[in-house]
């Protein structure tokens, strides 16, 4: 465990946010090309929160941990909990998976993908639900306009907001905190608000100093570190400068919880490789959760599910990705004595039609699936339905609202939730 403080990374992160916010400036400049570039690879901030609101669930202990995996481009909900139906082979002469090689789900009429196999401890043992022909009313089969709607939370008109963000505004309490909520593997909109700020890493694999061969990385530091006092009188300069030694101290941080955290870890010549996976960035997510620097939300984002041709092999991957990913995560957490602090929901912009194209995939559809897993979760069930028998216009009919879901994540965190929300929404039954 890296002995940098939460101090020390929490001024990393608000630092960072200063030199975004001030944009201008030939400081600023030299700093994207000196360091932006050269020193660190995807970190960010982004404004988050909308006007504070009262009321809600009753709070609970605030280290809860929300996690939210999401999963871009439109998963395919039948062919990830897939129906006992003969309408689902009729549908699905080429895409259906064989029965035998499912893995059921006792209590239900349905099955997992095989490559969720990892999965099934966690639906046997209660603590895993799936809802399913999930979606907004409305909702488009545009990427853009669902994303708009599924980041938001609000269907209809464009939001400045996120739904995330709206939360961590309402909870807002004295100093801004940009660890309170962290996006990894790029920026969530749905951490957008209006005051508070989210912290972004793009990839936590290449969250790194780079250097030339034969370059000597500690003089390089201390280099950069010599620019950064005096501060100048220009709050943008004096932005910029702060930004050097806590960007150095927050790669060293990074390097703690998605490597191995010594020294070539963090300084290493060359980009690192990989760690855009979901199993990748979750495991950098346990990191985070194991600090104890105060974190509430997480969100991982991971794309490839707009599966229009050649599905089979292409969700296969993604899936497994995704349930290695996620067993592995869980396993992380027992260890570290984290398990009974975090919910975790999955989440898709849409869903996918329910008869195959002529090019072996799927094509945007609507009714979708999210998976809830956490310590509180009345698991082994199916909320709502995959119905097969009632398309609409040939797809998934939109049987549950996705804000029930984000309800119910919104409770687990103590709220406020309704209001954030522009509920109230059915909380489903799926916590104890």
């Amino acid at each position: 465990m890296s002995n940098i403080s939460r101090r020390t990374f929490l001024g990393a992160a608000g630092a960072t946010a200063g030199v975004a916010a001030t944009g201008g400036g030939l400081w600023a400049v030299l700093m994207q090309d000196s360091v932006e570039q050269s020193v660190l690879d995807g970190i960010g901030t982004t404004t988050s929160t909308t006007t504070t609101v009262a009321g809600g669930t009753t709070a609970v202990s605030g280290d809860r941990v929300l996690v939210v995996l999401e999963m871009a481009g439109g998963n395919d909900a039948a062919n990830t909990l897939v129906p006992a139906s003969g309408r689902y082979h009729d549908a699905r002469r080429e895409l259906a998976l064989p029965a035998e090689e499912l893995i059921a789900l006792s209590g239900t009429d349905y099955s997992l993908h095989p490559a969720l196999a990892p999965l099934g401890p966690f639906w046997e043992a209660g603590s895993m639900a799936a809802v399913a022909g999930v979606g907004m009313t409305d909702q488009s089969r545009s990427h853009f306009k669902a994303m708009d709607t599924w980041w938001s939370g609000i269907p209809g008109a464009p939001s400045q907001t996120g739904w995330l963000g709206r939360w961590l505004d309402a909870t807002l309490d004295g100093a801004n905190d940009p660890l309170r909520a962290i996006a990894l593997g790029g920026g969530s909109p749905a951490l957008v608000g209006e005051r508070t700020l989210a912290t972004v890493v793009r990839n936590p694999t290449n969250f790194s100093m780079r250097t030339f061969p034969n370059v000597d990385a500690g003089a390089l530091i201390d280099a950069f570190l010599a620019t950064a006092e005096p501060l100048a009188t220009s709050p943008e300069f004096a932005a910029a400068q702060e930004a050097i030694p806590s960007t150095l101290e927050a790669v060293e941080l990074l390097a703690s919880v998605s490597g191995d955290g010594d020294e070539t870890a963090v300084f290493g010549a060359g980009p690192q490789q990989g760690g855009e996976s979901a199993a990748g960035l979750l495991q950098t997510a346990a990191g985070i959760i194991d600090l104890g620097i105060g974190t509430r939300v997480i969100t991982v984002g991971i794309s490839g599910f707009d599966t229009h041709a050649d599905q089979l092999d292409r969700h296969q991957a993604l899936l497994a990705d995704v349930g290695t990913g996620l067993a592995a995560f869980f396993d992380r957490l027992g260890v570290d004595g984290n398990l009974d602090k975090v919910m975790v929901v999955t989440t898709s912009e849409f869903g996918r039609r329910i008869e195959e194209n002529g090019s072996l995939g799927t094509d945007h559809g609507n009714g979708g699936l999210q998976f809830v897993f956490g310590p509180e979760v009345a698991g082994g069930q199916v909320v709502g339905d995959l119905d097969l028998a009632n398309p609409v216009n040939g797809d998934l009919p939109v049987l549950v609202d996705t804000r029930s879901v984000y309800s119910t994540a919104l409770d687990w965190l103590g709220g406020p939730t309704d209001e954030i929300l522009d509920g109230p929404h059915d909380r489903l039954g799926l916590t104890l």
